[in-house]
Order: structure tokens, then sequence, then C-alpha cells
């Protein structure tokens, strides 16, 4: 159930004349499990975030690897995530919270790249600026990019299954 179908389900009550508690308890429990699948994907992903600073560790005055890697890894797959409909999506409908909220929530961070921004700033300035215009114009390309892979394989997937035509080719859509 998405929030929406939730918010309304939960304002419309239930319709075979159940008690209005009843409804409350099923929106709380969807709720709680919304909460548990981003939990769970956050955790994940912090988990990814850390493991990849342990790996490429920060240098002082240094181009910022980690962050870099783990946002612009985040861009991709979250450009991803949108590009998938539910139709075609055939996991569990909290995949996308889970994955998109949860997960890229927790490996990418803004606030870091901020800060580190910040640190390079007095002693290394022309590494901050770089760090700063490569990241921001990095994560909207890396967004289309995942986008653009998961339109791209929709594409040839409904290729594939189209019927065969008049001269015994696929057809195209």
């Amino acid at each position: 159930m998405g929030d929406a179908d939730i918010a309304a389900h939960h304002a419309a009550g239930p319709a075979d004349g159940r008690a209005r508690g009843t409804a409350s308890s099923t929106g709380f429990r969807c709720r709680a499990t919304l909460l548990a699948a981003i939990g769970t994907g956050g955790a994940i992903g912090a988990a990814a975030r850390y493991g990849t600073a342990l790996v490429v560790p920060p240098h002082s005055g240094d181009y910022p690897v980690a962050t870099f890697l783990v946002n612009v890894a985040g861009a991709v797959i979250l450009g991803a995530v949108a590009a998938l409909s539910a139709d075609w999506l055939s996991a569990h409908q909290l995949t996308q919270q889970a994955i998109g909220t949860g997960f890229c929530g927790g490996l990418t961070t803004f606030s870091t790249m901020t800060l580190e921004i910040y640190q390079r700033w007095p002693g290394h300035t022309a590494v901050a600026v770089a760090y700063a215009a490569i990241s921001l114009m990095a994560a909207p390309a890396c967004a289309w990019a995942g986008f653009s892979l998961v339109q791209t394989a929709r594409k040839a997937s409904r290729e594939r299954r189209a019927p065969p035509g008049p001269a015994g080719e696929r057809t195209r859509r």
C-alpha cells in the first residue's frame, strides 16, 4: 500500500462496516511495515557508505573519492528506481521505497560532501571548487543514466515479447 492508499484507507474507514479502530490499526501496520522497509534499506546503504570510506579512506586536502563514488552510485540507482513502474517491477511494492528512500538515502550524503568542501576550502581551494562542481554536474547526469538504462531495458524487453510481424520478423513498437 502506498502512502496515498494508506491515507485514503485511514480517512475513509473500512468498507465492510468494521469498527474504525480496525482500519486505524491496519493503517498503522502498513506505515510500520513501510518504515521498517525504509529503515532496513537505510541501514544497508549507510553500511555500504561506511565500508566504502574504509576501502577508500579520505586524506586531508585530497579529492574525497569515497563520498563522490557513493553519491554518484546512489544517483544512478535512484534514477533507475524512479524509472521502474509498478507493472514492470515484479518485486514487492515496498521495494522502491526500500531502495530509493532507504538504501539511497543511507548511501548518499549531501551533508558530508558539503563538510568536505568546507574543510578543503582554506588550504585546497582548487580541490574544493573542483569537488563541488564535478559533484553537482555528475549527480544529475548519473541519475539520468540510471533512468535511461532502465528505459532502454524496458524497450528491449517489450521488443523481445512483441509478436512476429507478417514477414516472420518481430515488429517494433
